[in-house]
């Protein structure tokens, strides 16, 4: 969230709310959705309060991850209500469930998980 790519000031608040919260643990895995809310749990803040875009924030990171800048973790295989989950803050029971999948991948080998952080040819999201 930190590198030039990423529009500021959002990456940087973007990377306090990440870094931020006092029960996350080091190297966990946190959703735009978990943050939203967050958010939520906040008196009177939103992402357009804080001014944040999420979307565009997204997009600088997809753009600097096709740029070989950053690397991400992949995710191809995803269900249809785990896709959903990431960015409906009520289903937090179907990002748990996800949450645990992909950190079972992350303790994977390097050599494993190396083929989740290579930028695909095309249009591919990450």
């Amino acid at each position: 969230m930190l590198h030039p790519g990423i529009p500021q000031p959002a990456g940087s608040l973007v990377y306090e709310l990440l870094t931020g919260h006092p029960e996350r643990e080091p190297g966990e895995l946190v959703f735009v959705a978990d943050l939203t809310c967050e958010l939520r749990a906040w008196p009177q803040d939103t992402w357009t309060a804080v001014g944040v875009d999420p979307e565009q924030v997204a997009q600088a990171v997809i753009s600097c991850w096709r740029d070989g800048e950053v690397t991400v973790l992949q995710v191809d295989d995803l269900s249809f209500d785990e896709a959903r989950s990431l960015t409906r803050p009520a289903m937090t029971y179907v990002r748990g469930q996800l949450r645990g999948r992909l950190t079972a991948r992350l303790a994977r080998p390097p050599a494993l998980a190396a083929s989740h952080q290579r930028p695909p040819p095309g249009d591919q999201f990450p």
